[in-house]
C-alpha cells in the first residue's frame, strides 16, 4: 500500500514539473528556403530544462539551398526567465556561444545567439506529431 502510495505521489510531482515546462518540452525546428537550419530539443527529464541544439549549415549555390552540414551542441547552463529561456553552448573549437529563446503568444519561439554579432533572431516552430513549420 505504502509503494503505491509513494508511486502516486512521484507520478504527481512529476507531472507538475511537466506542466510548467509543457509549453518549452519538445522538438521545435526552424527552416531556411524550405532547408532545415536548426533544431531545438528539450526535455526535462532530472527536474531541470536540458536538451540539444543542432545548428545547420545551410548554403545557397546556382539558386538551390541545401544542407551541407551540421553541428550537435548540448545545452549548457540552462535556465528559464519567464518566458525566456537561457543557455550555452560549446563550439568544438572550445568557444562558448550564448543564445536566449522566447516563447511568443503564438506558441512560436524565437532564437537568438546573444554573442554571435549580428546573428538574426530565427523563428522556430514546435513540432507536432511529425509536422513541421515547413509543411
Amino acid at each position: 500500500m505504502r509503494s503505491a502510495v509513494f508511486a502516486l505521489a512521484c507520478a504527481m510531482a512529476a507531472g507538475n514539473v511537466a506542466s510548467h515546462d509543457a509549453p518549452w518540452i519538445g522538438v521545435w525546428r526552424a527552416f531556411l528556403d524550405g532547408q532545415p537550419s536548426a533544431t531545438l530539443t528539450l526535455a526535462n527529464d532530472a527536474g531541470t530544462i536540458g536538451g540539444t541544439l543542432v545548428l545547420d549549415i545551410v548554403v545557397n549555390h546556382d539558386g538551390k539551398t541545401r544542407v551541407t552540414a551540421d553541428e550537435v551542441h548540448v545545452l549548457v547552463g540552462a535556465r528559464m526567465d519567464g518566458n525566456t529561456l537561457r543557455f550555452g553552448v560549446r563550439r568544438r573549437d572550445g568557444k562558448a556561444m550564448t543564445f536566449t529563446v522566447v516563447l511568443g503568444d503564438d506558441g512560436n519561439v524565437k532564437l537568438h545567439c546573444v554573442s554571435c554579432g549580428n546573428a538574426p533572431v530565427v523563428e522556430m516552430t514546435k513540432e507536432v506529431f511529425g509536422r513541421t513549420g515547413s509543411d
